[in-house]
């Protein structure tokens, strides 16, 4: 005797895929902006915080229509939770880029530190692994690929931030004021990092219940 077996949800993922790759890409776009930003000069800097708050909107926009239909699907391929926490992770990382970005522009900051490449490297690199993984939330095996390399990135940048904010507090006392503005924008940077670790853990949980 042959059994028919129903799925309660979907393996169609596509819909649901495209959007979640949407919201990233804007996160390939904001890393690729905080690069821009340590190399440019004074005249160059408005534009790219303007491109900045331009691609934050973009990103909202991206999590409101990811929230926008799960709420109005009648049935989804993931756990309507665990869609409601990825998008809120995708766009917490876009949020702290943003905010790294106002800081740079409102304290008028016109250098950042060199070490600050290194930190904005590890952001750039974590934003491409998550647009990559993406299309693959059923693949366990990647998936866990992509949880372990984001962990260890974000243990790489956790040091450079150490590091980082010991050499700016080795600074002159007289130069406390722009120490406090540095250590504001490079705070918020290792804050991006922490927020795609725990973007990582909401994929890895859409996965691991998926596949």
């Amino acid at each position: 005797m042959s059994s028919v077996f129903f799925r309660l949800t979907p393996r169609n993922d596509d819909t649901f895929t495209e959007l979640f790759v949407a919201s990233a890409t804007h996160l390939t776009e904001g890393a690729r902006l905080l690069a821009g930003l340590l190399a440019a000069d004074a005249d160059g800097r408005p534009h790219l915080v303007a491109r900045m708050r331009d691609i934050e909107h973009q990103a909202d926009e991206a999590t409101h229509l990811i929230v926008h239909r799960v709420n109005s699907a009648f049935v989804t391929p993931f756990d309507r939770a665990d869609i409601h926490a990825l998008a809120a992770r995708l766009d917490d990382c876009m949020d702290h880029m943003d905010r790294a970005v106002d800081l740079i522009d409102v304290y008028e900051i016109d250098h950042l530190p060199r070490r600050s490449a290194a930190q904005i490297d590890v952001i750039a690199r974590m934003a491409e692994l998550t647009v990559l993984v993406l299309p693959a939330l059923r693949d366990r095996e990647r998936v866990r690929e992509y949880v372990v390399e984001i962990n260890r990135l974000e243990n790489q940048a956790e040091r450079e931030h150490r590091r980082l904010r010991a050499h700016l507090l080795a600074g002159e006392a007289t130069e406390v004021l722009d120490i406090l503005k540095l250590l504001g924008v490079v705070d918020e940077l290792e804050a991006v990092c922490n927020a795609f670790e725990k973007l990582a853990h909401a994929v890895e949980v859409i996965s691991l219940k998926a596949s």
